[in-house]
């Protein structure tokens, strides 16, 4: 490395020593795979002594990935618990819209087959509008799921 400091595929590259460096001393350890492609990418480079441990523990194989989903940072809860609050408010507003369009409508006259339930409506605005990670009905569970 020169002395004009690291270079953004040290910082951000899966493969860079430089990478792993950080996120381990913030105690994030490589999956065995991810071990893996660090050494395939750099078999010219000498192994870094804060490296040699865990190769220990991948050969061995104590080195284990988290297992289950991982959690949500605090900035994706803080955006979906704002996108349920803005969903609550939403909701009534279309409920309301979309009865004044049944009275307004003739009684013979029915929905067409593109018609949208207003909850439905609602979350798919919502979903799109806060770039949630998930799909409408996923955003309406999480919503049910934290009354």
């Amino acid at each position: 490395m020169s002395n004009q400091g690291p270079t953004l595929y040290d910082l951000f590259d899966e493969t860079s020593f430089e990478y792993w460096r950080r996120q381990i001393q913030d105690g994030v350890l490589p999956t065995p795979e991810q071990l893996a492609c660090l050494l395939e990418a750099n078999p010219e480079h000498p192994l870094p002594p804060w490296l040699r441990p865990l190769v220990i523990m991948g050969v061995r194989g104590q080195l284990k990935g988290k297992r289950g989903r991982p959690q949500k940072s605090a900035l994706a809860q803080l955006c979906l618990w704002a996108a349920i609050g803005e969903y609550k408010i939403l909701l009534p507003r279309l409920v309301d819209e979309q009865k004044a369009e049944d009275q307004a409508r003739p009684a013979h006259v029915i929905r067409g087959a593109d018609h949208k339930p207003p909850h439905q409506k609602a979350a798919e605005r919502i979903v799109l509008e806060w770039h949630l990670r998930m799909d409408w009905r996923s955003f309406l569970n999480e919503v049910h799921s934290k009354k």
